[in-house]
């Protein structure tokens, strides 16, 4: 047994446990299945199905951060897999993401390549971005899947399926439990490119994504806490000297898209959610001042690793980096 553990957290996601837990329970490492009381699962019958597979109910909807930081807590083991529950990895999986651990011995986070489930030619992430003014994305996303990508250096993993050491993890607090669920893996990614880590994005370590299976695609819930949380991020992390720069055009774009939202019929709901992100930032900008005192690279340093090129923002294209 490799010292790997693989968690998987589901909410009302019935339609997709089953094969997810197929999948993990072909990987050489422990498994944990935790669910946040979900309605549409037979949490007995799925341990009878898979033996294999720790089963912890939390009883209640904690979010996707709370959730996995309650999991994440009985692994032992020196690394921790995230999965999503509508992730389906390949079998060589754990082989591939071994294998680059094995090469960069100095780097604690690997995040995989996401195919689109139902169509498999086409990407659904290969890392994620951020760009120069705050804005996080999903590389790749919609992207024709090319026959020469390769390992590379990304901004942040993306939460559907990543593995990072577990005292990396313990050290920068798990995930955000604020943020619910929504930009947690991105800020958890910042935070450690803050500390001086890197992301190495894994191609060989491909995996299946339906994509919120959950909660549905620009669903209300889904927009709610994007315009909250991504407001949250970026007032968390970023460096004084970028913010200073940025924050005009943050506040700019998060206002027009806004907007737009709200001709599009959302009426209310994006000014509820930052409205929402202003009265609760007290919180955040105490756990600002924590960030950048503890802070180990240099705001032009931090600047390098943004995604500054308007093309590649604008299409969602990967902006990776070599590694040696």
């Amino acid at each position: 047994m490799s010292d790997l553990t693989l968690i998987t957290l589901s909410y009302r996601s019935g339609a997709q446990i089953t094969r997810c837990l197929e999948a993990l329970s072909a990987q050489d490492a422990d498994i944990i299945h935790a669910d946040n009381g979900s309605d549409d699962l037979d949490m007995a019958a799925l341990a009878a199905q898979f033996p294999r597979v720790r089963q912890v109910q939390h009883g209640a909807n904690l979010g996707f951060a709370a959730g996995m930081n309650r999991a994440a807590a009985l692994a032992r083991t020196e690394w921790i897999g995230f999965i999503n529950p509508d992730a389906y990895v390949a079998p060589d999986w754990t082989d591939a993401m071994q294998a680059a651990m094995r090469r960069y011995p100095d780097v604690s986070i690997f995040t995989a390549l996401q195919l689109n489930a139902d169509e498999p030619r086409l990407m659904d992430g290969a890392g994620d971005c951020l760009t120069f003014f705050g804005f996080p994305y999903r590389a790749g996303l919609g992207h024709l899947l090319p026959d020469d990508l390769q390992n590379a250096d990304v901004f942040a993993p993306c939460g559907a399926a990543f593995v990072i050491r577990r005292s990396l993890f313990a050290q920068l607090g798990g995930f955000d439990e604020r943020f619910f669920c929504y930009c947690e893996d991105a800020d958890l990614g910042f935070r450690a490119r803050l500390l001086g880590e890197r992301c190495i994005f894994v191609p060989a370590a491909r995996t299946l994504h339906v994509g919120s299976a959950s909660t549905s695609v620009r669903s209300d819930f889904a927009l709610w806490h994007g315009y909250r949380n991504r407001l949250w991020l970026y007032l968390k992390s970023m460096p004084l000297p970028l913010l200073l720069i940025t924050l005009p055009i943050h506040i700019g774009l998060t206002l027009i898209g806004a907007l737009k939202d709200t001709l599009k019929g959302r009426k209310a709901l994006p000014w509820s959610a930052l409205s929402a992100a202003i009265t609760g930032v007290g919180p955040i900008l105490a756990a600002r001042k924590n960030i950048q005192r503890e802070r180990r690279i240099t705001s032009l340093r931090l600047a390098k690793s943004l995604t500054w090129n308007l093309t590649k923002i604008s299409r969602r294209e990967p902006d990776h980096r070599r590694l040696p």
